[in-house]
């Protein structure tokens, strides 16, 4: 985008460009900024602006209330504040060219490859449109408004971890479990919410006891620093915990899910969705269960989440398609096996069912492997059919197939991988 020349009556100033305001001190009763200065460059560039605040006019006195982050911008303009000080603003405008307003350079970060005439750039717009097209040839107009809702509920979310704690845990030389921020226990729970929303099934809370207890368990797995137990098996406790705490570390873990090298609260619900490495997908039915309530720990990147214990179940689980049918984070779905978990226990001596799963896209069948069936009672389920289909790909549609599955029908769905951003 080429610069335009504009005058400095359309920024908002009063002040010619060089012209000097006068003695600073002279200027003391004053309440905006005057320019002093202004630059153009040759050509437009994009800036992200993430704090702001973004000011109407380069008098810099009201602020802008917008929702958009990534602006053009060619023009620097420096102004005298009302203390007698200089600063300099960036003018940003939209691609159509309208002023939006200015902030302070340092609040403005410079994208890279963001110069249109680069070369990255080009091969960067091309990649995105690329990418766009083949996620628009796979869904229909429904499925990409759905793919939409998702992105903004996610975005929404969120994925920091920027003030995690209340009360940060000591894990050498002496023990204090620590405490959550509510901010960081409430977007882990969103972030469960949001998948279980997927399902339409009901929203769960957490519970300010069994995060407590959660706690413990996160905070004697990280201080041991040695992997994952329920129960903390095969662990010897440090001399600086005491048994007191030891013994309610290992109860907690054995009510929980565990997961450890994570501490992004989305990172951490995707890796229990996903269920990598899993063969039995436990961690998922918890978190897509008849629950009603969990536990949220973390210390360092040691996870775990309180996901029963000393109460009933919300409600009898629904039937869960993993990966659902219609569209799906290929995220959850690339990495894991897939499931199909019923309410119903099946016969102990069952057969396994016969599983296949088709490439739509390539029109090719998957090499399906590991088809079992497990009946642990995770989450409340009964009975649940799993397998791995293979190396999936995000822009692929699949055909699910399930049949001579015990006391249940046949099934065949059909679902529709898509990229997500956690964050």
């Amino acid at each position: 985008m080429k610069s335009r020349w504009r005058a400095l009556a359309l920024i908002g100033v009063v002040a010619s460009a060089g012209m000097a305001v006068g003695n600073p001190l002279a200027q003391a009763k004053r309440k905006a900024s005057y320019a002093t200065g202004f630059h153009i460059q040759a050509w437009m560039e994009q800036y992200a602006v993430k704090k702001g605040p973004i000011y109407k006019t380069g008098r810099i006195t009201k602020k802008l209330k917008t929702k958009q982050h990534v602006f053009y911008s060619d023009t620097t303009i420096t102004v005298l504040t009302p203390s007698g000080k200089h600063a300099t603003y960036r003018q940003l405008i939209k691609k159509s060219g309208k002023e939006i307003g200015f902030v302070a350079v340092k609040k403005a970060k410079l994208l890279k490859d963001s110069d249109p005439r680069s070369d990255a750039s080009k091969k960067r717009v091309k990649s995105q449109a690329k990418k766009q097209a083949a996620e628009d040839k796979n869904l229909t107009a429904s499925e990409r408004a759905d793919v939409a809702r998702y992105r903004e509920q996610a975005k929404a979310i969120g994925n920091g971890t920027k003030g995690m704690y209340a009360q940060k845990p000591v894990l050498k030389g002496s023990f204090s479990v620590g405490q959550l921020s509510s901010s960081y226990i409430n977007r882990s729970v969103n972030w469960i919410n949001f998948y279980r929303d997927m399902y339409g099934l009901n929203n769960i809370k957490a519970d300010a006891a069994w995060n407590t207890e959660a706690q413990y368990g996160a905070a004697t797995l990280a201080a041991v620093g040695k992997g994952l137990s329920h129960g903390l098996v095969g662990f010897t406790r440090p001399a600086f915990i005491s048994e007191a705490d030891w013994q309610r570390g290992a109860k907690a873990t054995k009510s929980s899910n565990l997961s450890g090298g994570r501490v992004h609260p989305g990172d951490n619900v995707l890796a229990y969705i996903a269920d990598s490495g899993n063969p039995v997908p436990g961690h998922r039915e918890w978190l897509l269960g008849g629950i009603s309530q969990i536990g949220i720990g973390q210390a360092g990147d040691y996870s775990d989440y309180k996901v029963f214990g000393g109460y009933t179940y919300a409600d009898t689980p629904k039937t869960i398609a993993f990966p659902k049918a219609g569209v799906f984070p290929v995220q959850a779905a690339n990495d894991g096996d897939w499931s199909y978990s019923f309410a119903t226990e099946m016969p102990k001596d069952a057969a396994k069912p016969d599983v296949s799963v088709y490439d739509n896209t390539t029109h090719k069948a998957m090499k399906v492997t590991d088809v079992g069936l497990d009946d642990g009672n995770y989450g409340g389920f009964g009975t649940t059919v799993h397998y791995y289909p293979g190396s999936v790909k995000v822009n692929h549609s699949y055909k699910v197939s399930i049949e001579n599955i015990p006391n249940h029908p046949d099934v065949t769905y059909t679902t529709k991988l898509f990229r997500l951003s956690i964050g």
